[in-house]
């Protein structure tokens, strides 16, 4: 059982504002890009914003486990496990584009309680929360109720799918949606929230990249899968479908699996 939920979730959002201090100072300014194990880029920016939340969640929830992008996680296996990405969108924050933002989950018993997405230049933050709507800045917000492909938009941040046969799915979906879009990392799940987009589709993601937005999706009125409709977790291959309802998802998921 969850204690003091709205404790927990008053606390994620003071780790989105410290996050988001952090991050504005760095924000524009000449960087030094660091390439990891894997190629993808970090900051010193990725990487302050990271320890900061690490300090705060280990100084207020001790027993609490932290798996991060940027250091190796603590605690994994405990009974709250906070997930977070310091900067999702890294190249677009090196950039100088807005389209990047911080993630922060939190699970119990391993299934995602709580979501945040918050998007400091576009002064915009999605907040999920298991069993209630979620909200774009305090306000609530749905889904949109479009159920076909030919009146959808769809996203991926990139031609990302190492997966083949995600990539053919991927490829028969934009040939018959209305529009599509390459790029918008995190921001774009928060479109799917809004109701401005319906669909996302994207693969090789990490645990960090996705467990925030399943409850701000979810509490939004849509669904989050993996690429064959199966429930996603820590562990799961990376793949992520995202759509506005069950009668788009179900589609989809037929799509890309047929």
């Amino acid at each position: 059982m969850v204690t003091n939920l709205e404790g927990l979730v008053s606390f994620a959002n003071e780790l989105a504002n410290e996050s988001e201090n952090i991050i504005k100072q760095y924000f524009r300014t000449t960087l030094t890009v660091d390439a990891k194990n894997d190629d993808t880029p970090v900051t010193i920016a990725d990487k302050n914003t990271e320890l900061k939340i690490r300090e705060l969640i280990q100084a207020r929830y001790p027993d609490h486990g932290i798996l991060g992008e940027e250091f190796e996680g603590t605690n994994i296996d405990s009974e709250y496990l906070w997930v977070i990405d310091p900067i999702d969108g890294t190249r677009s924050f090196i950039a100088g584009h807005k389209d990047f933002g911080t993630l922060i989950a939190l699970l119990h018993n391993n299934k995602p309680i709580l979501g945040i997405i918050n998007c400091p230049m576009h002064k915009e933050r999605w907040v999920g929360v298991s069993g209630e709507q979620t909200t774009m800045n305090q306000k609530k917000v749905q889904t949109s109720s479009i159920q076909t492909l030919d009146k959808s938009y769809v996203c991926t941040s990139g031609l990302y799918f190492d997966n083949d046969h995600l990539r053919k799915g991927f490829n028969k979906i934009i040939e018959q949606t209305k529009y599509h879009r390459f790029g918008g990392d995190c921001y774009m799940y928060g479109m799917i929230a809004s109701g401005l987009i319906e669909i996302v589709i994207e693969d090789t993601l990490k645990a960090h990249d996705y467990m925030a937005l399943i409850p701000i999706i979810e509490g939004a009125g849509g669904k989050v899968t993996d690429k064959y409709g199966k429930i996603v977790t820590i562990h799961s291959e990376g793949s992520i479908v995202a759509s506005a309802n069950d009668q788009l998802h179900k589609e989809l998921i037929d799509i890309i699996n047929n």
